[in-house]
């Protein structure tokens, strides 16, 4: 019991302690009201023009690029994280990279294979809220990502926005100039007008991806729980001593039934 008590105290002690930031987020809904309407009013002028109908969720296009390589590696780069991260393998003083035993050095893939393990986003499907975590062993960093990243993603979606209204206003000018039909320009002049409202809003919006309930603050420990640690140690003791108990009995009987068969032969 004592040296297992021991040893769970000794790792409850010495295990990396990990830390999580959690933000509380309301997902900002594409504007796509007036568009929506016009494809429902005028259907078959429109599929002339041919402006399609895309029903793709938008949540899962801003939860996947979350979670894609590539944003997370201009994440990185932008706020220059590949120190913080694996600052135990950072030498300061020389501002270079401390190899490691097989030679090898932190790349920005280690960084985002970090952050792949270490962002969650999780929906309330009662609440529709979403809840994005980061989980790290410095609270102070772990907090700091949870929050620049969502700043990050709304920044992406702002400017996909604005690239995305600017394109279909081109498209709809093209397509106002084809077409003779007074219906037809009716339509595209309403939903060039409804784009051109877009990009202007998207450029003053900041909430693209987003909208933040509660920003994440400094990250609370959620790793090793000592108590229950010391406290399992201290069971897991107990049931290892009952069974050594019986077992030494079992072998101290089994050797006396031994005996008393050699005598009796």
């Amino acid at each position: 019991t004592i040296l297992c008590t021991g040893l769970a105290v000794a790792y409850a002690l010495y295990a990396p302690e990990v830390f999580k930031a959690e933000t509380l987020l309301a997902p900002a809904q594409e504007d796509e009201t007036a568009a929506s309407s016009l494809l429902n009013k005028f259907g078959g002028l429109v599929a002339i023009a041919g402006v399609k109908d895309k029903s793709s969720s938008f949540m899962s296009r801003v939860l996947g690029t979350l979670k894609s390589r590539q944003f997370l590696e201009n994440f990185i780069l932008e706020h220059n994280l590949l120190e913080q991260i694996f600052s135990d393998q950072w030498s300061i003083e020389r501002k270079e990279w401390i190899p490691r035993k097989d030679g090898s050095i932190v790349t920005i893939s280690d960084g985002i294979d970090l952050l792949l393990n270490s962002i969650a986003c999780e929906e309330d499907k009662s609440t529709s809220l979403y809840t994005v975590s980061v989980t790290l062993n410095d609270p102070k960093l772990a907090s700091l990502i949870c929050n620049e990243v969502v700043i990050s993603l709304n920044s992406k979606f702002r400017e996909r926005a604005i690239e995305r209204a600017l394109l279909k206003e081109e498209y709809l000018k093209e397509e106002l100039s084809k077409t003779s039909l007074s219906d037809m320009k009716n339509v595209l002049y309403t939903m060039l007008q409804a784009e051109k409202q877009k990009a202007m809003l998207a450029n003053i919006t900041k909430n693209a991806a987003f909208e933040v309930i509660d920003p994440a603050v400094l990250g609370s420990k959620i790793k090793p729980k000592r108590k229950l640690i010391v406290a399992l140690g201290g069971v897991c003791g107990g049931f290892l001593g009952i069974f050594v108990v019986f077992f030494a009995q079992f072998l101290q009987k089994l050797k006396s039934t031994n005996s008393e068969e050699v005598t009796q032969s």
